[in-house]
C-alpha cells in the first residue's frame, strides 16, 4: 500500500509542505495569515523561500500518515508502546546545499504522550517571535549556532530537512527516510556602522591597568559583527583580563560599565569562595563537616543516616545523595520545586535521598544544595553572611555596587543570581588566577584555590569535562592546542573562564535565559574568537 509522506515548514502567513521523494514536491506561497475560515486545502498551500530575520513566522508541520506510536512498533515490533515512547521519538537531520550539518535525536519527552499516540500530522514552531519554550524552537536554535549561522546568509540556499524515527534500546536503532523536503533559505543581516563594529574604546577609571601588547582586532571586530547583527544573540558584556591587565570591555545591548548583570549560577562559585574564607576563619570546622552537625534533621521529612552524613564537600561538588537533580523535571529536588515554597532550607531537608545514589559517588546538578550552604554560613558566621561576604570578599577586591538575590527570608541567596557589574567578575576570576591573592594580600587560602580548581567530579557524557568546589573543568582545543579553563557557569549564557596556563581570564555576561542556544554561543565565542585573537 502507498504510504502518503508529507513535512511542511509553514509560517504565521504562510505554509511548506514537505512530500516524500517518490512524490512531487509541492511548494507554495501563502501571502495572508493561516484563517481557521478557510478550507484546509487552503491552509496547507507551501512556500518555496524563506528569510530569516523576517517579520513572520516559521513552523514545521508533517506526518509520516501514522501516529510516532505505530512508526515505533514497526521499527522495533516486540516492543511494548509504553517502552517505545519512553526509549524513540522523531530525528531531524538537517543539511544545507546537500551537505549534512546538524543531527538531532529527539528526546523521547519532546512530544506530548497523547499526541504520540494519535495524531498522524505534527506542527511545531521552529521561528516564532510570540511562543518560546518548545523543543522544536530549542531544535531550531541548536542547529543555527552549530551550523546555521556560519552557512546561511545572504545568498539563497537550499535547506533540506530529513526525518526518520529512532529507538535507543541499547544501541540505537533508525528508520530509513521517511520524510525529506527543501526550502530555499536567505538570511539578510542589516548593514552595520563599521565604527561600532571595531573593538570597543576602554575608557578611564575601569581600575585595571591596561594591556599594552597586541591582538588580533580584525578577529574581534567580526565577533563584534555577530553580536551586533543578532547571530549571537543577547549577549552583554564581554571583560578579557590577560596577565593582570584589562585587554578588552566591550558592551552591547543597553549595557554599560556600571551594569549590574544577573549570572545565575555564576554566582554559585562565589558560595564555595565564601564557604573557604568562613573555613579559614574558623567559623565552620571543615568542608567534611556533615549535615547533622548543623540541623536537627529528626525535625524534617525523610530522615535518615544517609542525610545525616551529607558533608558539606558533597553539597560543594554536586554529589550529595539528595533526590535533587535540576536536569530532570520530575526531580523532588529540582530548584523549580523549592521557589514557590516559603522557606527554602525546610524545603531542601524535607526531601528524601535518593537510593540508587551515595554521598560523594554521583555527580547531578543540584542547587539546593549550595542554597544549603549559604544557610549553614549565615547561622555560623557572627553578624551573618552578609556582612562577612562584603568585609572579607567584596571590599578587599574593590566591589561597591551589587545585589544579592533573596531567600523569602530576607537572606542573601547563595544557589544564584548575585548580581555584579562586568569588572568586577573579572576581578574574581583574577582573585583565582591568581592563587586567592589580591593586591599582595592572601584573601583565600591558595588551599582553596586548588581544591576548587580539582577535577573532583567527572560530569555526564553529554558536557565533557569535571567539577570542583562549585567550578567547572573543561578543556578547549585552538590551533592545535589544548587549554584547559575553569570556569563559573550561569543560565544565559554566563560565564567566567579563567585560564591558568596562558594567564587569562574572560567574563562573558549574556541574558539568553531559559535558551538551548545560551551554552554553546558562549564556548563557541570562546574558541572561534577570543582565545584565538589573544593568542
Amino acid at each position: 500500500m502507498n504510504r502518503v509522506l508529507f513535512l511542511a515548514l509553514f509560517a504565521t502567513s504562510f505554509v511548506l509542505n514537505f512530500t516524500t521523494t517518490a512524490q512531487v514536491k509541492e511548494l507554495k506561497f501563502l501571502d495572508h495569515r493561516p484563517d481557521s475560515r478557510r478550507d484546509s486545502a487552503s491552509k496547507d498551500q507551501a512556500i518555496s523561500s524563506y528569510n530569516i530575520g523576517s517579520n513572520k513566522d516559521l513552523y514545521l508541520q508533517f506526518s509520516t500518515g501514522k501516529s510516532l506510536v505505530e512508526e515505533l512498533a514497526e521499527l522495533v515490533p516486540e516492543l511494548k508502546a509504553d517502552s517505545a515512547m519512553k526509549l524513540g521519538n522523531f530525528q531531524l537531520s538537517f543539511l544545507i546545499d546537500d551537505q549534512p550539518v546538524y543531527k538531532e535525536d529527539l528526546h523521547p519527552g519532546a512530544i506530548l504522550r497523547q499526541d504520540k499516540i494519535v495524531r498522524k500530522s505534527l506542527e511545531v514552531a521552529l521561528i516564532s517571535g510570540s511562543r518560546s519554550g518548545l523543543w522544536s524552537l530549542n531544535m531550531w536554535d541548536r542547529f543555527m549556532i552549530n551550523s546555521g549561522i556560519e552557512l546561511l546568509g545572504a545568498t539563497p540556499k537550499k535547506l533540506s530537512i530529513q526525518i526518520r524515527v529512532y529507538i535507543n534500546a541499547g544501541k540505537k536503532i533508525y528508520s530509513p527516510l521517511l520524510l525529506a523536503a527543501d526550502i530555499r533559505m536567505t538570511r539578510i543581516l542589516p548593514a552595520l556602522d563599521p565604527q561600532l563594529i571595531k573593538p570597543q574604546l576602554i575608557q578611564s577609571g575601569s581600575g585595571w591597568p591596561l594591556y599594552t601588547g597586541s591582538y588580533d582586532s580584525e578577529l574581534i571586530g567580526q565577533l563584534n559583527t555577530k553580536i551586533l547583527n543578532q547571530s549571537y544573540r543577547k549577549i552583554n558584556s564581554i571583560v578579557v583580563i590577560k596577565k593582570g591587565k584589562l585587554l578588552l570591555e566591550e558592551y552591547f545591548n543597553g549595557a554599560s560599565r556600571t551594569s549590574l548583570h544577573d549570572p545565575r549560577s555564576v554566582s554559585k562559585s562565589f558560595t564555595g569562595t565564601l564557604l573557604g574564607m568562613a573555613i579559614s576563619d574558623g567559623y565552620i570546622k571543615s568542608e567534611e563537616q556533615r549535615l547533622s552537625e548543623f540541623y536537627d534533621l529528626k525535625q524534617f521529612k525523610h530522615p535518615s543516616a544517609k542525610k545525616e552524613n551529607v558533608r558539606l564537600v558533597d553539597l560543594l561538588t554536586m554529589s550529595s545523595a539528595f533526590d535533587g537533580n535540576d536536569d530532570l523535571m520530575e526531580s523532588p529536588g529540582n530548584e523549580e520545586n523549592m521557589y514557590p515554597t516559603a522557606d527554602y532550607v525546610k524545603f531542601a531537608l524535607d526531601l528524601p535521598m535518593a537510593e540508587d545514589k551515595q554521598n560523594g559517588k554521583q555527580w547531578s546538578y543540584f542547587t539546593v544544595g549550595t542554597m544549603l550552604l549559604g544557610d549553614i554560613m549565615d547561622k555560623a558566621i557572627p553578624g551573618g553572611l552578609e556582612l562577612y561576604a562584603k568585609k572579607k570578599l567584596f571590599a578587599p577586591l574593590g566591589i561597591d555596587s551589587l545585589e544579592w538575590a533573596r531567600t523569602p527570608q530576607g537572606k542573601p541567596f547563595t544557589g544564584g543570581g548575585l548580581r555584579l557589574r562586568a569588572l568586577d567578575f573579572a576581578k574574581f576570576g583574577q582573585l583565582y588566577l591568581n592563587k586567592g591573592i589580591w593586591n599582595g594580600k592572601q584573601i583565600l587560602p591558595k588551599s582553596w584555590v586548588e581544591k576548587s580548581f580539582s577535577q573532583l567530579q567527572r560530569l555526564p557524557a553529554d558536557r565533557p569535562g569535571f567539577y570542583g568546589f562549585l567550578f567547572w573543568n573543561k578543556t578547549f582545543h585552538i590551533n592545535g592546542k589544548d587549554l584547559e579553563a575553569y570556569y563559573s557557569s550561569g543560565n544565559g549564557g554566563n560565564k567566567i573562564y579563567v585560564f591558568k596556563e596562558i594567564d587569562l581570564v574572560v567574563v562573558i555576561n549574556a541574558s539568553a535565559y531559559g535558551t538551548s542556544f545560551a551554552h554553546p554561543q558562549a564556548d563557541q565565542i570562546m574558541e572561534k574568537y577570543i582565545l584565538p585573537a589573544v593568542l
